[in-house]
């Protein structure tokens, strides 16, 4: 057991189950939070028409459920669509959101009632918050799971052993439950279809139907490269580089130390043009430094809050990360992409990859050197061809219709 700190000898305030364990001076006092959801909610009817969507719990208009949304709104479905958010105000004030859908709080008791309503869940990150509300799926309710990554080279869940330790338990079983209330859980891959099912602890039926998010990369993209523009007032002739590096557990910010001067100069030497570059981290790395990304340089853009990612791939003409799936989605529009990782054997100590960062098209570097030589030496059609092998090794079948075999399925659903 770890030891205790002078302070929480005193006061110590934890999750236990259901319950928010407050522990004074050694005497525990348990408060039941599943009480108001077994008392107003469980009891509630299923709304046969009510959908109610929740992306990275609570946030904005993005990632597969959004894409979901949009194929019903255009086929003019008669659904009550319900989309959770952490502030309703701001997301209403932004505009993000079509009419169409209604926007309740984030972990509110209206939220709940919802959720214990509607006939169908969309989700795309495990519902953990709600379950120790006390959450549970009904009779007569669904689950469709679409998850967030693409051919992820991230160790997930179950396969990570820093997210299954013995402090851990609690997250696990919640985990685990949440799991088995999904009925459908959307996959892209023969890949996505082994680990999703072990590393999830899914046991219930798969549906390889490609991920909504990237119908995208199978259409005209000028009207959203040109909004992407607009909205951070890049003049339409200029290129874009996509920085989006992944977040690390320990708060370490030197990886991050990308050489943006050094990469826009020899983008435009290769390639040609003139180029900005648009930043986006980790929510969780933006929260622990704030200078991460250079606030005096014209030419550096922080997207980290723009609310859908998928737009700032498409509007890319070229993509660096280091561990962050995008990179996988990016690759599907076929424009260059490198891996820039300073700490490789580390993060892979960490958490661990499902195969090495060597074995994906993206040319791979540890410093700022390596990776201006990469962007130097890049060869298109050997990455062309090394695009083709690899989603062929993983048995991809994203062909920009994944959207709509997902809402014939919604139908089906909500039929019954």
């Amino acid at each position: 057991m770890p030891k205790l700190r002078p302070l929480e000898k005193i006061f110590s305030l934890t999750n236990s189950g259901t319950d928010k364990l407050i522990t004074i001076l050694g005497i525990p006092i348990r408060i039941n939070r599943s009480g108001y959801y077994k008392k107003f909610c469980a009891e509630i009817p299923v709304e046969q028409n009510k959908i109610v969507f929740d992306n990275f719990n609570g946030g904005s208009y993005g990632c597969n459920p959004k894409y979901i949304a949009q194929e019903i709104l255009r086929r003019n479905l008669p659904y009550d669509l319900v989309w959770l958010v952490k502030n309703v105000k701001k997301e209403t004030e932004k505009g993000n959101f079509p009419e169409n859908i209604r926007l309740v709080g984030y972990g509110t008791k209206v939220a709940l009632k919802e959720l214990a309503s509607a006939k169908l869940w969309v989700n795309n990150q495990r519902m953990n918050y709600f379950i120790k509300k006390g959450l549970t799926k009904k009779e007569g309710q669904y689950f469709i799971q679409t998850w967030h990554g693409s051919l992820g080279i991230k160790k997930l869940d179950a396969d990570v052993d820093a997210f299954t330790n013995e402090f851990k338990q609690e997250w696990v079983e919640r985990s685990k439950f949440d799991s088995s209330m999904w009925d459908y859980l959307l996959t892209n891959s023969k890949f996505e279809n082994e680990i999703f099912r072990r590393a999830l602890w899914f046991e219930n039926e798969i549906k390889q139907f490609g991920h909504p998010r990237n119908d995208i990369f199978f259409k005209d993209s000028a009207e959203i490269c040109k909004k992407v523009k607009d909205f951070y007032e890049i003049p339409q002739d200029k290129k874009i580089l996509l920085y989006v590096p992944s977040f690390r557990d320990d708060g370490d910010i030197e990886c991050y130390k990308l050489d943006y001067e050094r990469i826009l100069k020899t983008l435009e030497e290769k390639i040609g043009g003139e180029w900005v570059c648009i930043s986006r981290l980790h929510p969780r790395a933006k929260k622990i430094d704030r200078d991460l990304i250079p606030k005096e340089n014209e030419k550096i853009i922080d997207g980290t809050f723009y609310p859908d990612i998928q737009e700032l791939l498409v509007s890319a003409n070229c993509a660096i990360t280091d561990y962050s799936s995008c990179i996988f989605d990016f690759m599907l529009g076929r424009k260059p992409g490198f891996i820039f990782a300073t700490d490789i054997e580390k993060f892979n100590t960490d958490r661990g990859f499902y195969y090495p960062l060597e074995s994906t098209p993206f040319p791979v570097s540890s410093d700022n050197a390596a990776l201006i030589k990469n962007i130097e030496n890049f060869d298109n059609e050997k990455y062309q061809s090394d695009i083709d092998k690899f989603l062929a090794s993983k048995g991809c079948m994203e062909d920009g219709h994944a959207a709509q075999r997902t809402v014939d399925l919604i139908e089906e659903i909500m039929k019954r």
